[in-house]
């Protein structure tokens, strides 16, 4: 018993000295650190961003349809046309009696002609057309916020989830890793035991065969933790070949309610997703609106000043001012089908925003028991661990007074790595299922400044 217990001693402070070696060598990266730097340096975030900085200047170019739209133009042209000599010489206030006579009308010499115009139009009234635009971009820009918002809730979630399989893979490579150098030490006690005659080649044989396949499952965990690695630096924007360690949070995070009801109603007033598909159908009667509108006419004045003349320096001004009124209708409905078509459009968008909420609600419900059977499965995890290290420790006294065979203590040494891979499995699956349920109920998202 004494020397079980010094060669358990040994293994665990050669296990204890590798780790913090390691540890020393690679930089910690907590769960709060791979979240902040997601946020940070994600490239479909910043993807996102540009959309809503797009959508903004969407709204920009709607807004400035209010403000007069002014038009200047320089032209310079030179000819003999009769029309075009006639016009320039009295817009240039030139025209005299000789250009009266028929054949300087008919046969006019060539001249050039330059011509400075500034205009302005100012929309008056246009049925409410241009503020149902405005309202339609408006609605699109809050719609890309909400988009960006979905992508970083899914961007935190799956985060998690890759930090979790980091964690996983590590934490069960550290666990094969004892139970091989375990093995590897009952070995050596088993050979020494078969040339005391007490023991067989077989026993040897099966020990040897268990460290192979403890050998086997260190190296898996290691590739299964390199490739979550590089997954979790791609989503928060690292090199793929980064290294750090890994940490398993202290406590997983606990949601304020523990009702299902005052989730569901966290839910209807947080999810983004139901925020989105009520813009959608915002937007689709603000565009019901702006084709109402096009079955009214449109009120502009309007006022031009030109300054014209036939050599550069020496030009005549004029001005013209007045006001516009246009109505155009198809004779064949296209503004009244188009008008129908905005309406299915916004029965559409509601049907939609309800089928959003009930799915909501199942996601809602869903995370709601599926954390609460992971919370039973962590108790349950720590004290099958317990229990699978008690027969461990009897099975291998049991062994070492030659009351147990090596079957025995291979068995015992495997209950304990499954107990352990499960105890861990279940606190990552409450990490995560902690994750969901924050996110069903739509507070994984921080505010939209933190994200810039």
């Amino acid at each position: 018993m004494m020397r079980y217990l010094t060669t358990k001693a040994m293994c665990v402070a050669a296990i204890l000295t590798a780790a913090a070696g390691s540890a020393e060598a690679q930089p910690l990266l907590t769960l709060a650190d791979a979240i902040r730097e997601s946020l940070a340096h994600n490239a479909s975030l910043r993807a996102g961003r540009s959309t809503v900085d797009e959508a903004q200047a969407g709204v920009d170019e709607a807004r400035a349809g209010w403000l007069p739209r002014v038009t200047v133009s320089e032209l310079w042209q030179r000819g003999n046309q009769p029309v075009f000599v006639f016009s320039a010489l009295l817009s240039a206030r030139q025209f005299g009696v000789a250009n009266l006579a028929i054949d300087a009308l008919n046969h006019p010499d060539p001249i050039g002609a330059f011509r400075t115009s500034i205009g302005v139009e100012q929309l008056l009234f246009d049925g409410g057309r241009q503020r149902a635009t405005v309202a339609m971009a408006s609605l699109r820009h809050d719609m890309a916020g909400f988009v960006l918002d979905e992508t970083t809730a899914a961007l935190l979630i799956q985060t998690t989830e890759t930090y979790g399989r980091v964690l996983t893979a590590e934490s069960g490579q550290r666990a094969a890793i004892a139970a091989r150098d375990a093995m590897r030490q009952d070995r050596v006690r088993t050979e020494q035991r078969r040339d005391a005659g007490v023991a067989t080649d077989a026993d040897v044989m099966a020990l040897a065969a268990q460290v192979a396949n403890l050998e086997q499952r260190v190296l898996q965990h290691q590739a299964d933790a390199a490739v979550a690695r590089a997954e979790l630096n791609r989503l928060v924007g690292a090199e793929i070949d980064r290294d750090y360690a890994v940490a398993e949070p202290n406590a997983a995070v606990r949601t304020a309610a523990t009702e299902l009801r005052a989730l569901l109603a966290d839910a209807d007033a947080n999810r983004v997703e139901l925020k989105r598909s009520t813009a959608a159908i915002r937007l689709a009667e603000a565009d019901a609106r702006r084709e109402r509108a096009t079955l009214l006419p449109q009120l502009a004045v309007q006022g031009v000043v030109d300054v014209s003349g036939t050599r550069l320096a020496d030009r005549a001004s004029n001005w013209v001012v007045g006001g516009e009124a246009r109505w155009s209708l198809s004779l064949g409905g296209a503004e009244a089908a188009r008008l129908r078509a905005a309406r299915a459009r916004r029965a559409q968008a509601q049907a939609h925003a309800d089928d959003i909420r009930a799915a909501v609600h199942v996601e809602v419900a869903t995370a709601f028991y599926q954390r609460r059977s992971a919370e039973a499965r962590q108790v349950a995890g720590g004290a099958a661990v317990d229990q699978a290290r008690e027969s461990e420790r009897v099975l291998r006294d049991r062994f070492e007074a030659g009351l147990a065979t090596v079957t025995d203590v291979l068995a015992a040494s495997s209950a304990v790595l499954a107990a352990e891979t499960q105890r861990l499995s279940a606190a990552v699956d409450l990490l995560m299922n902690d994750a969901r349920l924050w996110r069903a109920v739509g507070r994984m998202v921080p505010t939209r400044e933190a994200v810039q």
